[in-house]
């Protein structure tokens, strides 16, 4: 058995439907580095339903399951039906961007801070912003005072894609959006320069996958100004880790020569304002 038919099985999930192939080749590859043996079991193997009489093979896919849900199914919009009936209902701009981002929890969280959150951030006004592993954050730029000229933004949704790009017009801003692995640290888009980047709670996110990828990240992108931000709480708002995630931003902010000159909080998230240090 391929190791696509193996992705199709692993898709067979809504929240997890729309996860690009190669993205999961990616990760399940990763996984099995770990578990030589089982990858030659499923080379080995003539279908998925045989594989399934597995258990080590049925740990591994739940296991890859469990590490898409908390890294991307979260994260995902949820109704993206409902969504596409907001992009074209006759309905006004504001009206469409609030009611969009109240159907997922990370912007529903920050939906009466936006104005707030882009007070803060902006030292200079923007040019260009790119938002790295964006969702729908990107038609959050509503709710500032200052909107830029061009806005990029990455995701592993075409629809994400999409969406973005129709609001952001409609506000009359450039939209650049690419379907991007931002893992992906060689890519161009990925590694050019740009007056702002955003980072908005993915780096928890990319440790899951790999303890190395967060540092690899902030090493390699090229800014003016980085904003990023951490949650406060664990997915399940059990147990806080924004203490963990305060140190380590600064750790690394010190090993990388950056310059952090900016911290504030708003419920359930904090955010951290970084440029480079003058060489």
């Amino acid at each position: 058995m391929d190791l696509y038919e193996l992705v199709l099985n692993i898709k067979d999930k809504k929240e997890l439907r729309g996860i690009s192939e190669d993205f999961l080749i990616k990760i399940i590859k990763k996984e099995l580095k770990k578990r030589p043996y089982l990858y030659e079991k499923i080379k080995n193997s003539k279908n998925f339903k045989i594989l399934k009489r597995d258990e080590d093979f049925i740990y591994f896919f739940k296991e890859i399951r469990k590490i898409l849900h908390e890294a991307f199914g979260v994260f995902a919009p949820k109704d993206l039906r409902e969504i596409y009936r907001i992009v074209h209902d006759d309905i006004s701009i504001e009206e469409k961007v609030i009611q969009i981002l109240m159907i997922n929890l990370s912007t529903k969280e920050r939906l009466n801070f936006y104005k707030e959150i882009y007070s803060k951030i902006f030292i200079e006004d923007p040019i260009e912003i790119m938002d790295l592993a964006s969702g729908l954050n990107p038609i959050s730029i509503l709710f500032s005072d200052k909107r830029p000229r061009k806005y990029y933004f990455i995701d592993l949704l075409e629809d994400v894609i999409e969406i973005n790009t129709v609001i952001l017009r409609d506000m009359g801003i450039e939209p650049y959006g690419y379907v991007l692995d931002i893992t992906d640290l060689d890519n161009d888009i990925i590694k050019r320069h740009y007056q702002y980047i955003f980072l908005w709670k993915t780096i928890p996110v990319l440790e899951k996958l790999d303890r190395r990828l967060p540092y690899s990240l902030l090493s390699n992108i090229d800014f003016d100004y980085l904003i990023v931000s951490f949650p406060q709480k664990s997915l399940g708002k059990m147990r806080s880790i924004g203490k963990f995630w305060r140190y380590w931003i600064r750790r690394v902010a010190k090993n990388l020569n950056y310059e952090i000159i900016k911290e504030f909080d708003i419920p359930y998230e904090f955010f951290v304002v970084i440029r480079k240090k003058s060489s």
